[in-house]
């Protein structure tokens, strides 16, 4: 007779076993996230657990089987599609293998990143997803340290698992496309803390696209504090009072791109007839604007993929691909044009 048939108002790994159709053994590799389990019987045994109100004791687990059942995630902000979007596949897939995601916002802050990347080590986690590859001098220490499966994304390493694009190149190849409609004055808008190695790296395509039309990018038109609309909307007044207003604005991502288009139209500026303006990430509403956004696409549900079916294959002994590499796509919409004629 299980405690639950007894009165003692709990169920058992047994009660699962018989209500669901199922060995107990195979109620086990379903608690504990096993992918070698039928849908069929993973479905059964779930439904069980629901009906019958079965809680895992977590902390009896985590001593048998020195796993805790979570995966922790740090990334630099909730506030944009950047990182909710990956996370949110991210999380889909872990859950379907029974894990529990733990989630951390550095706000782009390497000793934040630390701290709770620490904090997570504390809660016992299995493994971790980072964002790009420059971190705290310690970090790496510390995760060698407790042996935690881990990890990066955002960025391609040669050294580190990793699921990223090629920032340097995308970023060159979107100055390409406004060279090529014959614009010279260019301004970049990003925010660029010394850990944001992702927009380093697309500052030096940028630089290096324009280095091949003879063009610099003046340090006046390189904005590298802005991290809302409303800061890129500040931004783009700042420029266009300058002496020499860019006639093609770069943002970091679609959302600033989004706050230099209002205030290009606050200021009657035609776009693209008298400004052309590019994003990054190609946000899902990022076509639907009034002026349809040129952008960078970036498969980012996919980084998030790719992010988990690294931990749970490496958490499950199996093979996992170290390093793989989103490829990115120009998307060319309403918000790019040749340079006006003034300006030829």
């Amino acid at each position: 007779m299980s405690e639950k048939q007894n009165g003692s108002g709990r169920a058992s790994l047994e009660d699962v076993a018989r209500l669901s159709g199922v060995s107990t053994a195979t109620v086990s590799r379903v608690l504990n996230g096993s992918t070698t389990v039928k849908a069929a019987r993973r479905a059964a045994v779930e439904q069980a657990c629901e009906e019958l109100g079965y809680v895992i004791n977590r902390a009896a687990r985590t001593l048998a089987s020195r796993r805790s059942m979570t995966i922790g995630a740090v990334v630099p902000t909730l506030a944009t599609e950047t990182f909710s979007r990956p996370l949110a596949a991210f999380q889909q897939l872990i859950h379907e293998a029974g894990y529990t995601l733990l989630l951390a916002n550095s706000n782009f802050d390497p000793d934040t990143e630390l701290k709770e990347v620490n904090k997570l080590i504390e809660y016992g986690i299995d493994g971790l997803m980072l964002v790009g590859n420059t971190h705290h001098p310690r970090l790496w220490e510390h995760i060698a340290q407790q042996a935690i499966a881990c990890v990066q994304t955002f960025s391609l390493d040669s050294e580190k698992p990793c699921v990223g694009y090629d920032s340097e190149g995308a970023a060159e190849t979107l100055a390409r496309h406004l060279l090529g409609l014959g614009h010279q004055r260019f301004a970049v808008i990003v925010g660029t803390p010394p850990s944001n190695d992702r927009i380093s790296e697309r500052l030096n395509g940028t630089r290096r696209a324009l280095q091949a039309y003879g063009l610099t990018l003046p340090e006046t038109h390189l904005i590298d504090n802005a991290f809302s609309m409303n800061d890129a909307r500040r931004a783009v007044f700042r420029l266009l009072e300058g002496p020499l207003p860019p006639t093609a604005i770069i943002c970091g991502n679609d959302l600033l791109a989004f706050g230099a288009m209002r205030a290009a139209s606050e200021r009657y500026l035609r776009i693209p007839n008298d400004i052309s303006i590019v994003g990054f990430n190609d946000y899902e509403y990022a076509e639907h604007l009034e002026h349809p956004l040129t952008t960078m696409r970036v498969d980012l549900a996919s980084i998030g993929e790719h992010a988990a079916h690294y931990l749970l294959n490496t958490l499950n002994g199996l093979p996992a691909e170290t390093c793989t590499e989103i490829k990115t796509e120009l998307i060319v919409r309403g918000s790019t044009g040749s340079v006006p004629r003034t300006e030829r």
